[in-house]
């Protein structure tokens, strides 16, 4: 679902690339309404009845038994899949240690292990220390302030997946995108029990740059 009007507004580079762009300063992705799907959540997990969190509860729950129910990993997806457009979302991860988001294809395997790799129709970041991201496909580790709030960048035109530090508007990484039929949002919380979830998002410009380098590119 599409918040109507709600647009955020990129101005974040790395290097000398924009978020989102290869060649564009300013990029507009609309912000996008995400649901969890329960009927996707490994028996461990707990979606809340708005279905905007989930915890891990750490024991295996009675639920239905469903062909696209992930039974081997603590994973689920979003209710939402796109197929165009320039998406964004905002993920709350609060102070936990670990957590893995970001898409996967719809046929990614739900009945066995999987690892998350690209070739397996998952790319994320995940946290598996303080400060340490880890972006599938890439091999470099991001060192930076660990992050309570998480921005996705979607841009599925451009095969292109960002991931941001919403609190200190600045980016934590890139990967490029191979693939076929829909993406859908990805989580995988930590098994605290604490609750990871989406949050709303609300219109707002992210413009890191020092004042010196924006004087330069405007």
């Amino acid at each position: 679902n599409f918040l109507g009007p709600n647009r955020v507004e990129i101005k974040a580079r790395r290097g000398n690339k924009f978020i989102g762009s290869t060649n564009r300063k300013n990029y507009l992705f609309i912000a996008v309404d995400v649901t969890l799907d329960a009927d996707t959540a490994h028996p461990r997990l707990q979606v809340s009845e708005d279905g905007k969190s989930v915890t891990d509860t750490g024991v295996i729950r009675k639920v239905p038994n469903k062909d696209e129910r992930f039974d081997s990993h603590t994973f689920l997806l979003a209710k939402e899949g796109y197929r165009s457009g320039r998406l964004y979302w905002e993920v709350d991860v609060g102070k936990k240690q670990n957590w893995n988001l970001g898409v996967a294809q719809e046929t990614v395997r739900r009945k066995e292990t999987v690892a998350l790799s690209p070739k397996n129709g998952f790319w994320v970041i995940g946290l598996y220390s303080q400060g340490k991201y880890i972006l599938t496909g890439r091999e470099d580790v991001s060192d930076c302030k660990q992050c309570s709030v998480v921005g996705v960048l979607l841009d599925v035109e451009s095969s292109e997946l960002s991931f941001y530090n919403v609190e200190e508007m600045s980016p934590l990484g890139s990967v490029v995108l191979e693939f076929t039929g829909k993406l859908y949002p990805f989580f995988s919380p930590d098994s605290s029990g604490k609750w990871l979830g989406v949050r709303p998002v609300k219109p707002q410009t992210y413009d890191p740059l020092p004042q010196g380098e924006k004087e330069i590119n405007e």
